[in-house]
């Protein structure tokens, strides 16, 4: 059996939709090569072959990727998060597969930095919230910072993902409590933002050298998410790819304030994000587009209409049907999430609080006059 695709990197939620996004494409033989808790991937048909490797060690984890080179030349190199594409730079040169397209070590740094991040909005005119730079968690002075950015703010730490870290403060109490008296509460650097009383949103997008090749935008939802046309959203992905003459995938976290409807970068992701599928479900796979070697000439792909849910098939028997009858990129999606061994393992270690739920909403409606 011959790999098509060799995964690099040590984030599990972002791996599996990665795999579920390449087998939907098409038939995908795929291994994953990561950190210790990858291994468990091992339980998922989409994923063949795992390879534990120690990032921080170049020679030793350049050596096993090469051997599996000579075993299947033809295999694709995805390096699917940051820790993995700042790996695939540091060795440039010396991995004998091909890979998708990621950008250089310093533009991958300027995005996965929050303060960064901001800096590079400002110098391009782009949206963002007022932002204090506050380094240790020692300089944070209420008074001074809510003079600045108003009450409620929020702080977080420039270098880490999935809101570590993040605390919106309403008051002194608050700040004290939560992050100055919190021995448990050790990020550095930290920020502090002006809220944006709002929605969230995401753009979602891939480019080669600047050249934005396909987009969507999507809103969040409780259990599912919407994707909609928003023609400034797409502007600024346009302009951020521009700028930075950005190669990848990326996702952009926004808010888009209530009262005024303007809209605010907050961060940005630099690599393939958790919620990938939901993309591969209402017709844009960004897995299969980074393998895609079009036109710089041709319009982005765009996604501008559909919902996906987020909750496992099984519980979803609106869609049991489509699980046997759809032979499109939905269907195979529908498949890959019902039927692998790795989601329903975690399907049964969130059954006790689906119950949970399920008897708190029934207890809510008995006791309703």
């Amino acid at each position: 059996m011959m790999l098509d695709f060799i995964l690099v990197g040590s984030s599990v939620r972002i791996a599996l939709p990665v795999l579920q996004a390449l087998h939907c494409a098409g038939p995908a033989h795929c291994a994953v090569v990561g950190s210790a808790p990858t291994a468990v991937l091992r339980w998922s048909h989409l994923c063949r072959q795992h390879v534990v490797m120690d990032f921080d060690q170049d020679d030793a984890a350049v050596h096993q990727i090469n051997l599996l080179a000579q075993q299947h030349p033809r295999a694709v190199l995805l390096p699917f998060d940051c820790e993995a594409i700042r790996f695939v730079n540091r060795v440039q040169g010396r991995l004998r597969l091909g890979s998708i397209p990621v950008p250089d070590l310093a533009t991958l740094n300027m995005f996965d930095d929050k303060w960064a991040f901001h800096q590079f909005c400002l110098a391009n005119a782009l949206p963002v919230p007022l932002t204090r730079w506050i380094g240790p968690k020692s300089n944070l002075d209420f008074d001074a910072i809510e003079a600045e950015l108003g009450l409620p703010f929020v702080v977080k730490p420039t270098n880490e993902s999935g809101s570590h870290g993040v605390q919106i403060v309403h008051s002194r109490a608050q700040l004290e409590r939560n992050i100055l008296g919190n021995s448990a509460y050790q990020f550095s650097p930290l920020i502090a933002q002006r809220y944006i009383q709002g929605v969230d949103m995401d753009i979602n997008l891939f480019a080669v050298d600047g050249q934005l090749r396909a987009v969507s935008i999507h809103q969040p939802g409780q259990s599912y998410i919407d994707f909609l046309p928003h023609p400034p959203l797409e502007a600024i992905a346009d302009a951020v790819c521009l700028s930075s003459r950005y190669n990848g995938v990326m996702n952009l976290d926004v808010r888009l304030a209530s009262a005024s409807g303007e809209v605010f970068l907050i961060e940005s992701n630099p690599r393939f994000w958790a919620t990938l599928t939901s993309t591969v479900d209402c017709g844009l796979n960004f897995a299969a587009a980074s393998l895609q070697r079009s036109s710089v000439a041709e319009l982005p792909q765009r996604l501008v209409a559909g919902r996906s849910y987020s909750r496992h098939p099984f519980l979803r028997p609106s869609c049991w049907w489509q699980l046997v009858s759809d032979s499109t990129e939905k269907g195979r999606l529908l498949r890959a999430k019902a039927f692998d061994l790795y989601s329903l393992g975690q399907l049964l270690l969130e059954v006790p609080a689906i119950v949970k739920r399920r008897l708190q909403g029934l207890r809510s409606v008995a006791a309703s006059p």
